[in-house]
């Protein structure tokens, strides 16, 4: 693992802490987020939520699309659906647990 560290933080010619990802505000953005803010709607309701499930579901071709806040809340969404009930077994891969660096 730290040869792939160590590898991205030659390319980025570094030896801090590099993020997942840097927030970049290129666009209409900031306006939105501002707006999301201004309306105390930013996580899971809102009128920016429901445009996105209608054009993820026209992108789609499906019915209806569910904007989650996090993929926790989608899977268990997504068992719901399947019809997996209290007491079920449902059989999945272990949970990662690698090292931070």
């Amino acid at each position: 693992m730290q040869n792939i560290v160590d590898f991205i933080k030659k390319t980025f010619n570094t030896t801090e802490f590099i993020p997942l990802h840097e927030p970049r505000f290129v666009s209409n953005e900031k306006k939105y987020l501002n707006e999301c803010i201004d309306s105390t709607f930013v996580s899971s309701v809102g009128k920016f939520v429901d445009e996105f499930e209608k054009k993820i579901a026209e992108f789609t071709g499906a019915k209806y699309a569910v904007a989650t806040t996090n993929g926790t809340s989608a899977l268990h969404i997504s068992l719901l659906l399947a019809g997996v009930e209290r007491d079920d077994e449902v059989i999945t891969q272990a949970q990662n647990r690698s090292k931070s660096f």
